[in-house]
């Protein structure tokens, strides 16, 4: 697995690596993206991620279902933006402040609010069902996300005929 991100600010770190066979995600957001948590496919079975962030009232006025058409449906992109979002006690911390989910045949989000002065992500996974599982950073919201892609694993075929005769190679030099 290829290791990517994470993007965002500091809290708890969490790896939920190995996990790309999703059904479901739970997204707790408002101004800013409270929570995130997964639902996957593990030995046939349905497996319920731990939640990352809170939902304790801070900033969730919508909780959002994700259903995807598992296994016909799968991620292919995560976007969003990061920054910096200020706290009641007046500090401030880094968050993930929106995220959009893409699939081969959907598009779900944008969830939470993109904000002028946010920093974007932008996490392309690719057409073949590549992706690998979440990790980031979480503690009263979601500080940070990353995700894990899965290199290919075999050297697709390639029929001899389809390929042009200036690009075949049919033995050694002379």
């Amino acid at each position: 697995m290829i290791k990517i991100g994470p993007v965002g600010g500091a809290g708890t770190a969490w790896d939920d690596g190995g996990w790309f066979q999703i059904s479901q995600i739970f997204v707790s957001h408002g101004n800013v993206i409270d929570s995130l948590q997964y639902q996957y496919i593990e030995n046939g079975a349905l497996v319920l991620s731990e939640k990352h962030g809170s939902n304790d009232g801070h900033t969730s006025a919508k909780f959002t279902v994700v259903t995807l058409d598992y296994p016909l449906e799968f991620l292919t992109a995560i976007t969003g933006s990061y920054g910096w979002f200020s706290l009641v006690d007046g500090g401030q911390m880094q968050i993930v402040s929106s995220i959009t989910f893409y699939t081969n045949t959907k598009t779900y989000g944008p969830f939470g609010c993109h904000r002028p002065n946010d920093a974007v992500f932008d996490f392309q996974l690719g057409p073949d069902n590549e992706f690998g599982g979440f990790h980031g950073i979480a503690g009263m919201y979601l500080n940070s996300i990353g995700v894990y892609v899965k290199p290919r694993t075999s050297i697709p075929d390639v029929d001899k005929a389809e390929v042009p005769p200036e690009v075949q190679f049919t033995g050694l030099l002379q």
